[in-house]
């Protein structure tokens, strides 16, 4: 018996979108704003022959798809920092000393410092910017 051809392009195409980070198929709007902050704040820094600004926005290329992917999975906790460099250095044929891998996880601690990727800070912490001087005592 012979399996159409659709059918296994079906198949296929569900073995991939399970293999997906969670932002590849659902929007996450706080994710979304992180690929934003990436861009502007890592505009022109390298990886591998790429730039940071270049690979977060959405071209629909191989090599964007896989850096957005990989950078889902970091953001969402799928996967840490350490496997997130291996991974977007061999893919991208970039070195882990590349200054856009370190501008990229450098926002990612900050912006992981005050919020959960639901965009909601984590109780009981405020963003350093929303918090009072240090050398003044908080109001109660």
């Amino acid at each position: 018996m012979r399996v159409p051809a659709y059918l296994i392009a079906v198949a296929g195409a569900g073995a991939l979108l399970a293999a997906c980070a969670p932002d590849a198929i659902i929007p996450s709007k706080p994710y979304n704003a992180f690929l934003t902050q990436l861009g502007e704040a890592c505009r022109g820094e390298a990886i591998g022959p790429y730039t940071v600004d270049q690979l977060a926005r959405r071209t629909h290329s191989k090599h964007g798809n896989y850096f957005m992917d990989q950078t889902s999975r970091l953001y969402f906790g799928k996967i840490n920092a350490q496997d997130w460099t291996a991974a977007i250095t061999g893919f991208l044929n970039a070195w882990p000393q590349d200054p856009g891998i370190a501008c990229v996880l450098r926002e990612y601690n900050e912006t992981r410092e005050w919020t959960t990727p639901t965009g909601q800070a984590p109780s009981g912490r405020t963003p350093e910017s929303a918090a009072p001087p240090r050398n003044e005592p908080a109001s109660r």
